[in-house]
């Protein structure tokens, strides 16, 4: 495809997976008047876009040392309301699922009342734009609060420990991942212990009624 072609003679890496390149100019065209018409009227004005962020969350001290845990990213926009990023995807968005498995949006939430951009509880929203010629856009807000900053935290140190691991120390835990709807009240019998001590119950998916 000509895009491909011209990006690549750029010195820019193209990977394609899951698209025709083909459609490409097509369906950009039709994202972009998606995020327009149902994205754009729900964000409010007056806040920062493309906020790069390094932000000291904590100290932790294991068996060996004690090191310090910094979150860093960019934020597509942030307003004192809430959290904003832009998505693109073959199908919407669950905003059930979002609400109970989403990482990033607690990681953002966590960085952005550590830096005083936003205050607990966080509002932290997707514009999602479908992947089509006849794109729809999607606004999925879902909250974060200080008890899930706790819990990423908790995932954060897990994948640490993992990685020290690597480097011959000892391993003080599994990573803690629960991306999986097997993850939950109802199937877990250490959920009290793990990720329910700090979020407690969660609605269920559809996949678990």
């Amino acid at each position: 495809d000509k895009l491909v072609v011209d990006l690549e003679l750029q010195g820019k890496e193209v990977n394609v997976t899951n698209t025709d390149p083909s459609k490409w100019a097509t369906h950009i065209a039709s994202m972009a008047e998606a995020w327009g018409r149902d994205i754009y009227p729900y964000v409010p004005t007056g806040g920062q876009t493309e906020h790069k962020f390094e932000a000291f969350i904590t100290r932790v001290a294991n068996a060996r040392f004690e090191y310090e845990l910094w979150f860093e990213g960019t934020m597509d926009y942030v307003h004192p309301s809430g959290i904003w990023d832009w998505k693109t995807a073959a199908r919407k968005y669950s905003e059930s699922e979002k609400q109970s498995q989403n990482i990033q949006s607690a990681v953002y939430a966590t960085a952005a009342t550590h830096l005083g951009l936003t205050e607990y509880t966080v509002n932290f929203n997707f514009g999602v734009m479908i992947r089509n010629a006849s794109s729809t856009g999607q606004v999925v807000n879902v909250t974060r609060t200080q008890q899930h900053e706790k819990w990423i935290v908790e995932q954060t140190v897990s994948v640490v420990n993992a990685v020290m691991a690597l480097q011959g120390l000892p391993q003080e835990r599994w990573i803690m991942n629960d991306q999986h709807h097997l993850c939950s009240e109802r199937w877990c019998p250490v959920w009290s212990k793990c990720k329910g001590y700090y979020v407690g119950s969660q609605p269920l998916h559809a996949e678990e009624a």
